[in-house]
């Protein structure tokens, strides 16, 4: 039998024939020795890269420097014009009569010390004497009172014994005023000096 139509088919052998003949194959050839000169190899350093948390925090820290220069850099400019605003109205080659807010004057060699505060040396002050009752030359029964002698007297021959020289708090401070060389002051003042 045949098998019918469900008959498999055979297939036919396929054997491909080459036409080239079979060359034999190569051995591996053995390495040749080379005669290559040394070179000197350079390594660059390996770099080091900071975390990213601390790379982020050097990159603001300049802008943050710069900022704060420059912040005391206008602070101390407003604090030196503030002084010599105040210290262009005093005249050094005079003196001053400075008034406080309580009323007291005291004359002397003012400058600014610093923002809030200013320095006057080689200080006096006036004082008032005053003699109960004297009598009149020409009628001794007739006497006046209150007869007011004023005198400028050197700051340091007080009991306490201060210094010459004081810091003023520029709030108690009401107005100064340069004297003129030719003012009773400065003439008493120069006077004094000159006994002294």
């Amino acid at each position: 039998m045949d098998g019918g139509p469900f008959r498999a088919q055979q297939t036919p052998d396929r054997r491909v024939v080459s036409s080239r003949p079979e060359q034999p194959r190569r051995q591996p050839e053995e390495p040749q020795p080379v005669n290559v000169e040394p070179t000197t190899v350079h390594r660059a350093t390996p770099v080091h890269h900071a975390p990213k948390e601390k790379k982020s925090w050097k990159r603001f820290l300049f802008p943050i420097v710069a900022i704060i220069i420059v912040i005391l850099g206008v602070i101390g400019w407003f604090m030196w014009s503030n002084m010599q605003s105040a210290g262009t109205a005093i005249d050094s080659a005079k003196y001053q009569a400075v008034f406080f807010t309580n009323g007291q004057t005291y004359f002397g060699k003012l400058k600014p010390f610093d923002k809030d505060y200013m320095q006057l040396t080689d200080i006096y002050y006036l004082q008032t004497q005053t003699s109960d009752s004297t009598t009149d030359s020409k009628n001794p029964q007739k006497t006046s009172t209150d007869q007011k002698d004023v005198q400028l007297i050197k700051l340091g021959d007080e009991i306490h014994g201060p210094e010459d020289k004081m810091i003023l708090s520029k709030d108690q401070v009401l107005f100064f005023e340069n004297l003129k060389t030719d003012s009773k002051v400065a003439q008493s003042i120069a006077k004094y000096k000159s006994s002294h």
